[in-house]
């Protein structure tokens, strides 16, 4: 009877762990930035440029403002997020490797460590290939809380 309580307990502990750890962007909002090329200008948030705007909701759903109907979900898992997106026609999947910023106006810095973009009709309009084509591997980013 002990072992089973035990056991309860140690994969109750589990459970709440993995689902916080989605759960700790929930309710927030960042603006997505890269950072600027110019030393000088790291410091300033207003120097960063914006590439999207990212709402999290919970039930790990996200919306952007840089798709049109830009509703998506999310996965954080220690220290890898990921967005996936999608529509009839495309698909867009975005890696990040985030870790604690350093800066003060700044929650999250990240690296884009990996972006998937699928379409499987090309003579529609592409909402997700124009934030696919503003993502590159490998570039820094900061997670600028709203």
């Amino acid at each position: 009877m002990k072992k089973q309580l035990v056991f309860l307990l140690f994969l109750s502990i589990v459970l709440v762990t993995a689902c916080n750890n989605s759960e700790e962007l929930s309710g927030q909002t960042f603006n997505v930035a890269y950072s600027p090329v110019m030393q000088e200008d790291v410091n300033s948030p207003n120097k960063h440029y914006s590439i999207m705007t990212l709402e999290f909701l919970e039930g790990n759903k996200v919306i952007t403002n840089a798709i049109h109907d830009g509703e998506g979900a999310y996965e954080l898992n220690d220290d890898e997020l990921v967005l996936r997106f999608e529509n009839d026609y495309e698909f867009l999947e975005i890696t990040f490797v985030v870790t604690e910023s350093d800066k003060d106006f700044s929650k999250y810095s990240a690296v884009i460590s990996g972006v998937d973009y699928t379409i499987t009709d090309t003579d529609i309009i592409r909402h997700l290939q124009n934030l696919a084509l503003k993502l590159f591997i490998d570039m820094p980013v900061e997670f600028i809380k709203k």
